[in-house]
């Protein structure tokens, strides 16, 4: 039976048009800032180069188009995007399980990659998150798996205060207040993202829209 909370939560990842924004998004938490002694971050077309030289020309497209779009919900600056090109170089040759998980799901890779050098997520942890995503998409068993890699990207890695919810009608604040009581404390090990999807795969605009033949692991 779909969880009350997922079913009030159910237009968060609708495929259905938005409600209108009713107020001001509240200031989201910036990333800490790279220590004093690091060096600068090259300009995004020479890191993007570097990217593809690396042999991602895949992510460096992503992070491409997310420079050029002009929807506000994740899009990046080109300093963020060629901070994330160094950091996939320097950190995806360590992290073999998030290298399995960018062939079926790049966009979700990039976030896992980047919650470890910006937003405090242990290695083990963001390997041990790309294994599951894995495993979730096998047993969710989903006819239309399209949108799961753009969705699971928006929240993937983050604490609530995280998760860019620009135009979307809604705050990090609602949505904290429905899922924390059911136990999704943060996206940012196993544990909590086990728990949010055994209750998100319940809802009916998540079956809807995934089609799903499986259930949640």
């Amino acid at each position: 039976m779909p969880a009350p909370a997922a079913e009030a939560a159910r237009d968060r990842h609708s495929d259905r048009p938005p409600p209108p924004v009713v107020a001001a998004e509240p200031a989201k938490t910036a990333a800490p800032p790279p220590p004093a002694d690091a060096p600068p971050t090259p300009q995004f077309a020479q890191a993007e180069a570097r990217l593809r030289g690396a042999g991602w020309p895949g992510l460096a497209d992503i992070l491409a188009q997310r420079v050029a779009q002009s929807r506000r919900k994740m899009k990046l600056s080109e300093e963020e995007a060629a901070r994330a090109c160094v950091e996939l170089i320097e950190e995806l040759p360590t992290m073999p399980d998030a290298r399995q998980l960018l062939e079926s799901m790049p966009k979700a890779t990039i976030e896992l990659v980047r919650s470890v050098r910006e937003r405090g997520v242990a290695k083990s942890d963001a390997e041990s998150m790309a294994e599951y995503l894995l495993q979730a998409r096998a047993s969710l068993a989903m006819d239309n798996p399209g949108p799961f890699d753009e969705n699971c990207s928006h929240v993937i890695g983050r604490d609530w205060a995280d998760i860019d919810y620009r135009d979307e009608g809604m705050t990090w604040q609602k949505q904290q207040a429905i899922y924390a009581p059911m136990g999704v404390a943060h996206f940012k090990d196993v544990a909590n993202l086990q728990r949010f999807f055994r209750i998100e795969s319940q809802a009916p605009y998540f079956r809807k829209l995934y089609r799903l033949q499986g259930s949640a692991p």
